[in-house]
């Protein structure tokens, strides 16, 4: 199972990803406990003003359950109140598995 983590760009959004490679990643990885996770920074397209999506972040669980377990984790609010020391984008969650 795979959990993204998706911060979608807008005019005038505060993303700082130096923060987020250097102290929110790390907390997530401690928090959520998963098998591994894929950072994806968003860089605009040739021509276009900004990329879509500031930064996409998915994290891989060894099973649905592991998942659940991750988002049960009491720590979940100090990850969640993290957010604003790096953006002021609210972040979409959305759960997959690999095809």
């Amino acid at each position: 199972m795979i959990l993204s983590v998706i911060y979608p760009n807008h005019d005038g959004a505060r993303f700082d990803a130096d923060y987020y490679r250097a102290a929110h990643a790390p907390l997530a990885m401690e928090i959520l406990r998963p098998d591994s996770a894929t950072l994806v920074e968003g860089v605009p397209m040739p021509g276009a003003p900004a990329a879509p999506y500031a930064l996409i972040a998915h994290f891989h669980f060894a099973s649905p359950e592991a998942m659940q377990a991750a988002l049960a984790s009491p720590r979940l609010g100090e990850l969640q109140a993290d957010i604003a020391n790096f953006t002021d984008i609210r972040p979409t969650l959305m759960p997959g598995k690999p095809l």
